[in-house]
């Protein structure tokens, strides 16, 4: 889980500061890059859009409201596909609240993926190992040679830059979300 303060006094919310009191609990090179992205700064000096997206609009709601506040949050920032649950709490006071606290507890991050072209049988293919099914029961469902599967499958490792098949199908995965998200049709 990760806590961060928002000081919410200035009426303009750019003028709004970011400062991370605890970050979550694990570790990640790509959690890593995000967190370069989001120094405690003032919110016009921060990512733009990642801004105008996932905190201007749901901590303004909780400042005008004074009330805690919940939400999914679904955006990208540097290219990456982040999910994560928020819960907002502004100050309790009679007037406006001077900050909020919000805690975060992140469900994905999905770096970008390079785009790769796959023929009808890797789809299938693709398809299949997202189902669990091993090379050769792919190979029977295809009615093809195992050793094609397994040669079709490390194509399309070294094409996603995957280091094994769990790395392949994660990456596969991102890739079909990626896809219907972006109203593409497999």
């Amino acid at each position: 889980m990760s806590i961060s303060v928002v000081t919410t006094a200035a009426d303009d919310p750019y003028d709004w500061h970011f400062r991370r009191i605890k970050d979550f609990g694990f570790k990640s090179r790509m959690l890593d890059r995000l967190r370069g992205q989001l120094p405690n700064s003032y919110m016009r000096d921060l990512n733009r859009s990642f801004v105008d997206d996932a905190i201007i609009p749901t901590f303004s709601r909780a400042v005008e409201s004074r009330r805690p506040t919940i939400d999914l949050v679904r955006t990208k920032l540097i290219g990456v596909r982040i999910g994560y649950e928020r819960l907002i709490l502004p100050q309790k006071c009679d007037g406006k609240p001077a900050w909020c606290v919000s805690f975060i507890e992140g469900r994905y991050f999905i770096p970008p993926l390079q785009e790769t072209k796959v023929d009808m049988t890797d789809e299938g293919i693709i398809q299949l190992l997202i189902e669990g099914q091993t090379a050769k029961e792919i190979a029977e469902f295809l009615n093809l040679s195992p050793r094609t599967i397994e040669h079709r499958i490390d194509k399309m490792k070294l094409r996603l830059d995957a280091k094994n098949l769990v790395h392949l199908v994660a990456k596969l995965v991102a890739t079909q979300l990626d896809r219907r998200q972006s109203g593409e049709h497999v």
